[in-house]
């Protein structure tokens, strides 16, 4: 039996307790946008899944939760391109974690793809009844009604936690009650959440950057909110416009574009992934260096934004600052780009600017028109056009397609 078509809803729940019912074997692939998950089947049972999403990935869930270092992720991922094997056994076989850690690992990343696949609210699938090949993977043994169950309930506390956050469009920033931010208990990803809440981005902004695990997101942003953390800041309008001295909006779209970067080359490059933006500022033109001297992405964009604009202020000689920032920044990405581009080869620059084009397309959707507007679209398309004549990269294909056509807006 071989199926396909559209979902909304509840009709993916439906299409699990299906091929569960009628113990099938096979794969289910669904789809959204970019984003892609495969279920496998064996006799109703889901054996395995994966998905497109770095979060869902074993390696990513083992680092952000401590159990593996950076280096040691880098040091394994590039002995399996080399040997052709799998993370999880290299993993285990250079004793970086026990045979039970992996499986626990395992178990967690379907549990998390299936998760936030049934979050999803419409999308297409296909089913195709086929003996899986996973040999030499773990693999694990789920029963996919108490998954539907357990996403149930997520969906519920969801839609109450919805009633605290009305809208996705709501900005937080860090409240004045924090004084001492080494007092603060907090994991790797709450962490990450609490920084993006710098009164500039949107709760949808901060969900796009955890690549849509939109029921994690709310539940920290919740127990952020009511320990008295964050405080409400205002919301995005989509009339908002860049003010005429402030520089906050460009210092945003282009933040996330250098962590949307980042983001991509932390597996491969791990703590070297902060020393490169470093490390390319002696590349940027020379009107630049100066700008750039104490800006990263890392830092607090308060840090960033008093940086750059005091740089700013000393130079005399600029006609239209704005103009000339994103000048910078687009310089700054370009040279980025293509020091990734001579480490880590092409694939690699491809997922980074279908990742830009998000960040992109989000300006685009919640910013009016304006001067700074097109002026970020028409030199980010100058850069991604230089990128693509350095490596060759051609615009055949769907995802590249995809992206040239947004540009070409």
């Amino acid at each position: 039996m071989n199926l396909n078509g559209d979902f909304e809803g509840l009709t993916l729940s439906s299409i699990l307790q299906l091929l569960c019912n009628d113990q099938k074997t096979g794969v289910l692939t669904v789809s959204c946008d970019k984003e892609e998950s495969k279920v496998f089947f064996e006799q109703g049972t889901i054996i395995y899944a994966s998905a497109s999403s770095e979060e869902s990935r074993l390696g990513f869930l083992m680092r952000n939760d401590g159990i593996i270092s950076a280096n040691q992720l880098q040091k394994c991922l590039a002995l399996g391109r080399e040997n052709k094997r799998y993370l999880g056994k290299i993993l285990v076989d250079k004793d970086y974690i026990s045979l039970d850690t992996l499986k626990k690992y395992v178990t967690k990343q379907v549990e998390t793809i299936l998760y936030n696949l049934l979050l999803w609210k419409k999308g297409k699938f296909e089913y195709k009844e086929a003996k899986s090949n996973l040999k030499g993977m773990i693999v694990t043994q789920l029963n996919p009604m108490k998954l539907i169950l357990e996403a149930s309930r997520r969906i519920d506390e969801l839609s109450v936690l919805k009633e605290f956050i009305p809208s996705d469009n709501l900005v937080f920033q860090m409240s004045g009650k924090v004084q001492n931010k080494e007092e603060i208990k907090l994991n790797a990803n709450e962490w990450k959440i609490l920084s993006l809440n710098d009164g500039t981005r949107s709760v949808r902004q901060i969900i796009n950057q955890n690549n849509d695990d939109e029921f994690a997101v709310y539940k920290i942003l919740f127990s952020m909110i009511s320990s008295g953390l964050i405080e409400q800041k205002g919301e995005v309008q989509s009339d908002d416009t860049m003010g005429e001295n402030d520089y906050s909006a460009i210092l945003t779209v282009f933040n996330d574009v250098l962590q949307a970067i980042q983001k991509n080359i932390l597996d491969e490059l791990g703590d070297r992934s902060y020393s490169l933006f470093e490390e390319i500022k002696s590349s940027l033109k020379i009107e630049f260096k100066e700008v750039f001297k104490d800006y990263h992405p890392d830092n607090y964009k308060s840090s960033n934004l008093q940086a750059i604009s005091s740089s700013l202020a000393k130079i005399d000689v600029i006609e239209d600052p704005k103009d000339f920032l994103i000048s910078g920044f687009s310089d700054y990405s370009f040279q980025v780009l293509k020091k990734i581009g001579e480490i880590l080869g092409s694939n690699i620059l491809i997922k980074i600017l279908n990742d830009i084009e998000k960040v992109l397309g989000y300006m685009k959707k919640y910013q009016a028109v304006s001067k700074e507007k097109s002026k970020i679209v028409s030199d980010m398309n100058n850069v991604v056009e230089a990128i693509n004549l350095e490596f060759q990269i051609t615009k055949k294909g769907q995802t590249k397609g995809r992206l040239f056509s947004f540009f070409s807006r």
